[in-house]
């Protein structure tokens, strides 16, 4: 049984965080700290599955650390390690993280305050203080290491994965709305929905620790963060057409419409099929469908019905339905356009 992609992805990772657990052990002895074991709990702590989320972790536990470090050595020093003194350093330090805007080290800071304060030893605060610090960096710095050299994955390379499936998921949640709309069907949806919502807000978390890897990737990144937001407008028109649909399952007007709709469907669900794997490979070598012309023969249709006077039989409610239905169309087609011509305008790309 051959093993999945996932399969391998936790196997590496496994092994990552095997290997930056060890090594960074191995770093704190050669440098002879008397609490080296702190080195590799830093490793395990920040390890992730990519670069940008390493980094972002590493940054929050180095942060948490400082703080603590810095308010824990100034209470001992001053005020020694007595209860008084360690309850009024813990709340200082999460303030301090909360004035600077590190909300996400709030908890490694007041942890550091603890060690510091209510560990016994012999040494003096300052050696205590600059030993932990020193602990962190060298098991931050190991872990930082063996994402870049064993098995690099980098988040931004994960989100256009993750742009691509949602790409996919939205065509699959548009396909059941209008396929519903037209055979008087009414689409389940929920399900994927909820699944759509999940990704989306994976997608975003990509996004935020791909911002750790703009040092390398600026441009990548900047333009990553504009694709995410043609999806999202992508999903917001589907969502439209959702809407428009959602009373008309026993709509009898659009099927007057049926050879046109049924050629914007498959002009649209061809652009989705176009966007997904050009996203994800980056390549570019297959014809782009014509929306606008499908667009057109539905406009066309429309304009001879009611020069006809076929809509006059119908109820204005329904009309109505169907042509916020069309206009959901027409604004989901043109932000696969204006998605596509970004793609293909000449840049630096990811």
């Amino acid at each position: 049984m051959p093993v999945s992609a996932v399969t391998r992805s936790l196997a590496k990772q496994s092994v990552k965080t095997a290997v930056a657990g060890v090594a960074s052990l191995y770093a704190a002895k050669l440098c002879k700290l008397p609490e080296d074991y702190w080195a590799s709990i830093s490793a395990l702590i920040v390890m992730q599955s990519n670069l940008g989320a390493t980094v972002s972790a590493s940054w929050t536990r180095l942060a948490g650390t400082a703080v603590g470090a810095v308010v824990g050595l100034a209470f001992m020093v001053v005020w020694g390690a007595n209860v008084t003194a360690f309850g009024v350093a813990v709340a200082i330090a999460f303030y301090i993280c909360s004035v600077l805007k590190l909300a996400e080290s709030q908890r490694l800071a007041t942890v550091t305050v603890a060690i510091l304060m209510l560990i016994g030893r012999t040494s003096s605060p300052w050696t205590i203080a600059l030993h932990r610090f020193l602990e962190v960096s060298i098991g931050i710095l190991v872990a930082m290491v063996i994402s870049l050299v064993l098995w690099p994955s980098r988040a931004r390379e994960a989100l256009r994965k993750g742009i691509g499936e949602a790409l996919t998921e939205i065509e699959e949640m548009y396909l059941a709305v209008s396929r519903g709309y037209r055979t008087g069907e009414p689409p389940e949806i929920e399900t994927l929905r909820a699944r759509l919502d999940d990704l989306l807000l994976r997608n975003r978390s990509l996004l935020q620790h791909a911002t750790f890897e703009r040092v390398t990737a600026a441009e990548q990144h900047e333009f990553l963060a504009l694709l995410m937001d043609h999806v999202d407008r992508i999903f917001d028109a589907v969502v439209a057409v959702e809407l428009a649909t959602r009373a008309g399952v026993e709509d009898t007007y659009v099927r007057n419409f049926q050879p046109q709709l049924e050629r914007l469907e498959r002009q649209i669900s061809m652009a989705f099929e176009w966007l997904a794997p050009a996203i994800v490979t980056w390549r570019f070598d297959r014809a782009f469908p014509d929306l606008a012309a499908a667009v057109a023969e539905l406009d066309e249709k429309a304009v001879a019905l009611r020069r006809a006077g076929t809509s006059r039989t119908y109820e204005l409610e329904e009309l109505l339905r169907f042509y916020g239905f069309v206009l959901s169309l027409k604004n989901l087609a043109k932000e696969q356009d204006l998605a596509h011509e970004m793609l293909m305008a000449p840049r630096t790309r990811p």
